[in-house]
């Protein structure tokens, strides 16, 4: 049998499947996913920042693991409860559903709190750069739709697989500054 397609489309609609049914892509425009999630990684570092000037630490890590997460997983359910849909019923599975995403947002305030803890007890400034960079990324990351088995994976993937690389990145940063802090790089100088 010889096909004789005149586009990847007819190929593709040919062989039973579409691309773009299978592959993530943006909820809405490029730009305005990037521009939600820079604004969710100031709002982050603000937070942290401003935060060790107007409540105690522990108010801090907690309320702002608190909020951060709410504000993370509301992007994520948001995303997915306008602009495509779950693979679960959030209420009818809201008995098995509700321990999974509990612990997620564990998982994900212990991303804010764990370099905003270093920052207000070691006044270690990467990592705020390194929390910037890694809700940015996860913001541009819970807003893919698509290509998942469900929104449920998204953050799997997100807490198992990409997270820990993160982490990695952290503990070189913090160490970094750490190491130049203890070498006093100012009396190499002659300073």
């Amino acid at each position: 049998m010889l096909i004789t397609a005149t586009s990847w489309s007819e190929i593709f609609t040919l062989s039973g499947s579409i691309v773009g049914q299978t592959t993530p892509r943006h909820a809405f425009d490029p730009t305005l996913t990037t521009v939600v999630a820079v604004i969710a990684a100031v709002g982050a570092v603000i937070l942290s920042v401003t935060g060790r000037r107007f409540v105690t630490k522990r108010q801090l890590l907690v309320g702002g693991g608190a909020t951060y997460a709410t504000v993370m997983l509301g992007l994520w359910a948001g995303v997915r409860l306008i602009f495509w849909r779950f693979a679960f019923d959030p209420v009818g599975d809201a008995l098995i559903v509700a321990p999974v995403l509990v612990g997620f947002a564990l998982v994900i305030a212990g991303q804010f709190v764990v370099p905003v803890y270093l920052l207000v007890t070691h006044d270690i400034w990467t990592s705020l750069v390194w929390l910037f960079g890694v809700t940015w990324a996860f913001g541009e990351f819970v807003l893919l739709v698509g290509g998942e088995s469900g929104g449920l994976f998204t953050l799997l993937v997100w807490v198992a697989g990409l997270l820990p690389l993160c982490l990695g990145v952290l503990v070189v940063t913090t160490g970094s500054e750490l190491l130049f802090r203890r070498l006093n790089l100012s009396n190499l100088r002659g300073s």
